[in-house]
């Protein structure tokens, strides 16, 4: 917390603040302690920090007011342990991110820096401010994709996602998934690099040679389930594409519904896949 920094928080706010607290405080820094002890500190050390990042975690919860635990009285304890459990992991792997890159502050608005250090940290980009290059980058997506993606990075719950957005709690994770493809497929930096193609059954190397130059550059770089599911689609029936891919329908769903993406790649996008 800054010098001076004031939170405003409500009555409730604050109440459910001091209740957390209570029920989770200790289980906490034991949590993180345990974690630590494992990186070669010392006994006192891994203790010392572990306070301090569940003190930092708190902060954030405190500063994040209504849009955090504190404005959901609704979500069940095993949610509630979820989260806040997640947030201690941020903490610590936000301070060995910090160490790994010889104490100096990490500058997120750099594309190169971002992408080589946010692997490091829990869920990738989740527990950071979005640098200015990927926040433009989600800024783009569809709405719902967007608010899901947005949601899913915050730590919330499946089942308060859908809530928030008005769906079953597997629509709510496919939208999330869904985005992220889509900004894979937007955006061939955030892509894996690309497979062979040879490499690849006999069957969507066909339908890969059927496909532009700008379209197969970007399928090559998704994953077998999504690159499959875009090939075969809308050919076959989201069902039968997931029989015989062997996932969820959901899963199979969630890229899909990325193909008219897909298909209004051209020649600029290949140059920037490339």
């Amino acid at each position: 917390m800054e010098n001076g920094e004031i939170i405003p928080l409500t009555a409730e706010q604050s109440d459910r603040l001091a209740v957390l607290f209570d029920a989770y405080g200790d289980r906490l820094v034991r949590f993180a302690y345990s974690r630590l002890c494992g990186t070669r500190m010392g006994n006192g050390e891994a203790w010392a920090l572990a306070e301090d990042v569940v003190q930092s975690m708190w902060v954030r919860v405190a500063r994040s007011g209504a849009t955090d635990v504190l404005g959901h009285p609704e979500w069940s304890e095993t949610e509630i342990r979820k989260v806040l459990f997640v947030r201690v992991k941020r903490e610590i792997a936000e301070h060995f991110a910090l160490m790994r890159s010889s104490e100096t502050v990490v500058d997120w608005t750099e594309p190169a820096t971002c992408n080589t250090l946010c692997p490091l940290l829990p869920n990738q980009c989740a527990w950071v401010d979005l640098p200015d290059y990927l926040a433009r980058m989600v800024a783009a997506l569809p709405e719902r994709e967007r608010e899901a993606l947005l949601l899913k990075l915050d730590g919330m719950p499946h089942t308060a996602m859908g809530e928030r957005l008005g769906c079953s709690a597997s629509t709510a994770d496919r939208l999330a998934k869904t985005a992220i493809l889509l900004l894979q497929i937007d955006n061939p930096e955030l892509s894996c690099s690309p497979v062979d193609m040879e490499s690849l059954p006999e069957w969507e190397q066909r339908a890969l040679a059927a496909r532009s130059a700008a379209q197969r550059e970007v399928l090559l770089r998704l994953d077998d389930v999504a690159r499959g599911a875009l090939l075969l689609s809308p050919e076959v029936p989201t069902r039968d594409i997931a029989k015989r891919l062997g996932v969820s329908r959901e899963r199979v769903m969630g890229a899909t519904v990325c193909a008219p993406v897909l298909r209004a790649l051209g020649a600029a996008d290949m140059e920037r896949a490339a």
